[in-house]
């Protein structure tokens, strides 16, 4: 009976052993995928406060919506950067209006043309000879930086401030690609003049139709960057003055830091240019460019673990020093 007993004890013993064991075991399943649920969710929840700042030197070339003067003539009313919207009361959404519509005038001929200047429309009185006279252009073409992507979606901001030909203040784009560029050559800022980079166009890695107050932006197509480093958006309390970096391509085709100083920063509290005042200290991206020069608008500036914005204007009399809009203007609007 003794032995017996025992053995019955031991049984249930182990039962129960058996059963804590069980429970144990699923209760440490339940909270680590439960947390790691939450975890991951969070984590994606997450993303969209990184973008991955870039510094590619961009060839952008982009169909207008409209027909653009390049060049005018003497007598003439109209202004570089003047969008042809009509000829009398026709509309003109490509080259090929605007010479079919000329073909059917008379050389004597008065001619209605409203145009878009500067933002607004105006009715202009002209000539069939002007209009053969002056140079009209439907394509541009040209060298700027691509500021972020973000990693979730592959968009894409660059430039800065919105692409415009002479009084335009921006013109309207019907598509546009991005490539990226080699064998850069450098025109070097100087005192009162502001240099230019220019490059060789390699691969077209994105498209877009937006052409805004700070930027142009778009879908990134043929370029992977999932193991590249991502940087938290900054705020604008957050952004301080003194050091900081901007991240651009160099002569070898890679991206690097090069130190800046943030010299003072605007209280913007609604979407503006020039939110902050920055300055070049790295002497060899001094020797090699003189300063700010056309093409680097967009080149994303980061301080610490933060992107805070893009290099968008040149100081013409002191090319060493320019400004940054935020970046959080160039992501909203």
């Amino acid at each position: 009976m003794f032995i017996s007993r025992v053995s019955s004890t031991k049984s249930n013993t182990n039962g129960f052993k058996t059963r804590f064991i069980l429970f144990t075991t699923f209760l440490f399943l339940v909270y680590f995928f439960s947390n790691n649920l939450i975890y991951s969710q969070a984590e994606k929840k997450s993303d969209g406060d990184y973008l991955v700042p870039m510094g590619n030197v961009l060839q952008i070339d982009a169909q207008l919506k409209h027909i653009i003067v390049r060049n005018t003539c003497e007598d003439s009313p109209f202004l570089v950067g003047d969008s042809i919207l009509k000829i009398n009361k026709t509309s003109i959404d490509c080259y090929g209006d605007f010479s079919n519509v000329l073909s059917t005038l008379k050389p004597n001929d008065k001619v209605n043309v409203l145009i878009c200047r500067s933002g607004n429309d105006y009715s202009i009185s002209t000539t069939k000879d002007i209009l053969e006279k002056i140079n009209l252009n439907s394509l541009i073409s040209g060298f700027a930086t691509l500021t972020y992507i973000r990693p979730e979606t592959n968009e894409f901001g660059a430039v800065g401030h919105p692409i415009n030909i002479g009084c335009s203040k921006k013109i309207f784009i019907k598509k546009g690609c991005i490539s990226t560029t080699q064998n850069l050559t450098i025109e070097k800022s100087c005192k009162g003049s502001v240099g230019s980079i220019n490059g060789t166009k390699k691969d077209t890695i994105g498209e877009f139709n937006q052409n805004t107050n700070f930027g142009i932006k778009g879908k990134i197509s043929n370029l992977d960057v999932s193991n590249y480093k991502k940087y938290k958006i900054a705020s604008l309390d957050e952004v301080k003055t003194g050091k900081a970096h901007i991240i651009l391509q160099n002569a070898t085709g890679k991206c690097e830091k090069f130190e800046i100083e943030i010299l003072s920063i605007e209280n913007q509290r609604s979407p503006e240019p020039k939110t902050f005042k920055i300055r070049i200290l790295d002497k060899n991206l001094m020797l090699l460019t003189g300063g700010i020069v056309q093409g680097m608008s967009g080149t994303p500036i980061v301080q610490g673990d933060k992107i805070i914005g893009a290099v968008s204007h040149a100081v013409e009399n002191d090319p060493s020093t320019g400004y940054g809009v935020f970046i959080q203007w160039m992501l909203n609007n």
